[in-house]
């Protein structure tokens, strides 16, 4: 549910954002703003802020690689291409995401990152460099 609740949040501010573009005509192509803000807000969000968004950072979640550093831009941009697919999907997205071993959608799976709860990251950075040791 948290994921679901930060999905809106998110798609809120690419509305709001996309709608500010276009009413400010500062895109070349008028019309594809929403389309562009929609394509390269999550991935930017979550590769700049370290695996957040802001629909995240009010749920408190995160993403991580594998490693449980932030994801990488190739990552994020996978993550955010896949969710074009995804949300329309609405159900079957939802009926994979519960079944899958580690609770990921399959932009997760395709781009080997996971997403946790913000409280449980240094735990599981820690645990993960006590691995490496």
């Amino acid at each position: 549910m948290k994921r679901i609740g930060a999905y809106v949040i998110d798609y809120g501010a690419v509305v709001l954002l996309g709608l500010w573009l276009v009413s400010r005509e500062t895109l070349l192509f008028a019309g594809f703003e929403l389309v562009f803000v929609r394509l390269f807000l999550y991935p930017l969000c979550e590769w700049l802020f370290k695996g957040r968004t802001p629909g995240k950072c009010v749920f408190g979640l995160t993403v991580i690689n594998g490693a449980g550093g932030p994801p990488t831009l190739v990552q994020a941009l996978i993550r955010g291409f896949t969710r074009l697919v995804e949300v329309p999907l609405g159900i079957i997205t939802i009926f994979i995401y519960t079944q899958s071993a580690r609770c990921q959608r399959v932009g997760d799976m395709l781009s080997r990152t996971y997403v946790i709860p913000s409280k449980d990251l240094t735990r599981l950075r820690a645990t993960i460099q006590a691995q490496n040791l």
